[in-house]
């Protein structure tokens, strides 16, 4: 057995600390070293005889100091160095200490008993209050503290959380990772888009929002976390795994830590067409797929899966408070059985798998789960089907088409194939998010032409655009950029800028996602005024103050000058005029020897082809739009479907988009197609943004992202 002193400074011990190691204690269970020796500061002793409550009226601490080398438990073991700082506490009721050491792996590498789920050479702090109240007789403090240490405990098994008294607490903190595995539901919100490759077809889309029902996860929790046991009345004990004050936990989906996810024993794929597919799951979609093809198509279902998982339980994790548990439980331990009591000891070590797959474990009540939270704000996996809208039937679509997992905003794209360009043969990252930005940004805006002519009828479906940037060079004029992007979506006021940038924590890789809904009422905006046609200079003005709005006039001098040249009207009104060419050197606001003059020049003459391009594109897609609308006169374009006159008139809708996309030359940098987008259309409700830097992250607005954290 080993010794437990406690002496000042001098070696002298304090006449009131008694310590009785015959009681049941942690420290003598675990005790690898014969010694455990404490020194205590001279304003401890001074106090050491005074009652609990004279001594300590209010909480205080008194520093102390470790006189050797302690090591408890097996191989890892916790290591106590000498002179590490150790802390005493005490108030009117309790006396406590807490002492922090290091976690060192052996040769082996083997997990012991005391691993908690920290990492290797993990610094560990343990602690342990005893509670006195009650008591037949108040202790001194050095009493107090002599059974404190006489009956300290760790909460490394079950059978240690049954030493525990009522209002007695022990805690382990560290930085680790919390293993564990849960069920869900996934949400698949589905954004039916217009290919302007593709003949449009007349009849009913049928597709819809659906769920993919019973998804189990694997879920690895990162981060610094403490484990909090606490005695609770009859018995009973409380059991918390908690994030450390100003800590931010992650959860990680990583086939090395085992967080693959499956449905129902069958492929992803499969899955997906049931859920969104009006008729179900129909064996027949999957015909033709090679089993190469369906390896590809679940490996980025799999990846936009695992990006919707992560984002939910971030959410989940970062909106907790510091002193609420992500899992609590009440135990009773004379009710537990073999089942329960192995998984509430591998659950202290870090591994709550078992008790988060059993059902109802014997003597363990749930009090509250990151995984309940994660439920109740619901996973959703955001899917653009580029094409759908023509081609109609689900099964055309997938016959011939390609899919991509966006690692910026976790959307799934299934995209028509009609000719091989855009996404599939781009690889590299940064080309693929501008094309996939620019097939996205076409889509919509010929979507929402079909859509407002009445040639396609989808009322119960809104089609989404998107705008996602991944940048591994992220700096806070970066991060300020992506907060102007949030307030011209009026999703942050402008003065609110500031603020939310003083937040950001300077890590380099960040990643950004804006998302605007356009239903009917939305695209009849877009077109249309109490009847009538927007004219161009509409659509030019949208464009201009939507370009202006994402610059930074008070951080660029090229920006500057942009600025201006598109905030005097005098100027814009002349540029309009001469159109993007050489001429507009003339009325560049800047001194035409500096060297920056021709890269502005560039600049202005595209941002004015850029909205002009804009302003005739939409001006055209109306004249042809109400051309549909006077033909069909009222009546449904699923009973023209055969009808001659209206084949020619949607091929002829379909040509005129085909010319208004193959002109732009719009740039998808920023997003100011989107906004332009937004902004024509009467800013229409359901906007929403993501931004995130390392552990720092904005949502807005938050209602909206609690319920599209896979968006």
């Amino acid at each position: 057995m080993p010794e437990i002193s406690i002496t000042d400074d001098l070696g002298k011990p304090p006449e009131a600390v008694k310590i009785d190691l015959s009681q049941p204690s942690s420290l003598v269970n675990y005790a690898r070293s014969q010694l455990l020796h404490l020194l205590v500061v001279p304003d401890f002793v001074a106090l050491q005889g005074k009652a609990l409550s004279e001594a300590a009226p209010k909480p205080i601490q008194f520093q102390a100091t470790l006189g050797n080398q302690f090591q408890l438990g097996k191989a890892p073991a916790i290591t106590l160095a000498p002179k590490v700082q150790a802390v005493l506490r005490a108030d009117a009721t309790h006396a406590g200490l807490e002492v922090t050491g290091n976690l060192g792996f052996g040769a082996s590498d083997s997990a012991g008993d005391l691993t908690f789920g920290l990492d290797a050479k993990s610094g560990v702090t343990i602690g342990f209050v005893k509670a006195f109240t009650g008591a037949a007789e108040e202790p001194s403090l050095g009493r107090a503290v002599g059974q404190m240490l006489s009956a300290f405990v760790i909460a490394a098994s079950v059978e240690d959380l049954k030493l525990l008294h009522e209002g007695d607490v022990c805690t382990v903190s560290g930085q680790g990772s919390l293993k564990l595995t849960g069920g869900f539901d996934i949400a698949t919100a589905v954004n039916p888009l217009a290919s302007v490759k593709l003949p449009l077809n007349a009849g009913s889309i049928d597709v819809k929002d659906g769920v993919m029902a019973g998804v189990s996860a694997s879920v690895t929790i990162s981060g610094a976390y403490q484990i909090r046991a606490s005695g609770l009345p009859g018995g009973a004990v409380g059991l918390r795994f908690q994030k450390q004050k100003g800590a931010t936990l992650r959860a990680a989906f990583s086939v090395s830590a085992s967080a693959s996810v499956k449905v129902g024993g069958t492929d992803l794929l499969s899955s997906l067409l049931g859920a969104v597919s009006k008729s179900g799951a129909d064996p027949k979609l999957l015909e033709g797929l090679s089993e190469a093809e369906a390896k590809t198509f679940n490996a980025a279902l799999q990846e936009g899966v695992d990006h919707s998982f992560r984002g939910a339980f971030d959410l989940a994790l970062s909106s907790a408070s510091d002193d609420e548990g992500i899992f609590e439980y009440e135990i009773q331990p004379d009710a537990r059985d073999a089942e329960s009591t192995g998984a509430l000891n591998r659950a202290l070590h870090g591994d709550l798998t078992s008790l988060t797959e059993l059902a109802a474990p014997a003597g363990v009540t749930l009090r509250h789960s990151v995984l309940t939270r994660v439920r109740s704000q619901g996973v959703t996996l955001k899917v653009n089907l580029l094409g759908i809208v023509n081609l109609i039937s689900l099964s055309k679509l997938i016959g011939k088409c390609e899919i991509l997992s966006d690692a910026a905003s976790g959307t799934v794209t299934i995209k028509e194939t009609a000719k091989s360009e855009h996404i599939s043969a781009i690889t590299n990252p940064l080309n693929r998010q501008e094309a996939l930005r620019k097939a996205i940004f076409e889509s919509v805006l010929v979507t929402t032409t079909y859509r407002a002519s009445g040639a396609v009828a989808m009322p119960e479906l809104r089609c989404a655009n998107l705008h996602f940037v991944v940048n591994r060079d992220t700096n806070a004029a970066t991060v300020r950029g992506y907060l102007n992007w949030f307030a011209a979506l009026n999703l942050m006021a402008p003065d609110d800028v500031a603020a939310a940038l003083a937040a950001y924590t300077g890590d380099k890789t960040s990643t950004c996602l804006l998302r605007t809904e356009l239903d009917d009422a939305a695209c009849e905006n877009l077109f249309f005024a109490g009847g009538d046609l927007h004219d161009e200079a509409y659509y030019r003005e949208f464009g201009r103050h939507a370009l202006r709005a994402l610059l930074h006039p008070d951080t660029d001098e090229i920006e500057r000058a942009r600025y201006r040249f598109l905030d005097d009207p005098a100027t814009w009104g002349q540029a309009v005029i001469l159109g993007p060419s050489p001429e507009l050197r003339h009325l560049i606001p800047l001194d035409r020897m500096n060297p920056r003059f021709n890269q502005v020049l560039a600049d202005v003459t595209g941002d004015l082809y850029d909205i002009v391009w804009w302003a005739e594109s939409m001006t055209k897609a109306g004249a042809a739009l109400l051309r549909m609308r006077r033909f069909l006169n009222g009546r449904s374009p699923v009973g023209l479907k055969d009808d001659p006159e209206f084949q020619r008139n949607c091929a002829a809708l379909q040509r005129l988009m085909m010319s208004v996309v193959a002109k732009s030359k719009a740039r998808f940098g920023e997003p100011w197609g989107m906004l332009s987008l937004f902004w024509s259309a009467g800013s229409p409700p359901g906007a929403m943004g993501r931004l995130q830097a390392g552990s720092w992250s904005l949502v807005r607005p938050l209602a909206a992202a609690l319920s599209a954290s896979g968006s």
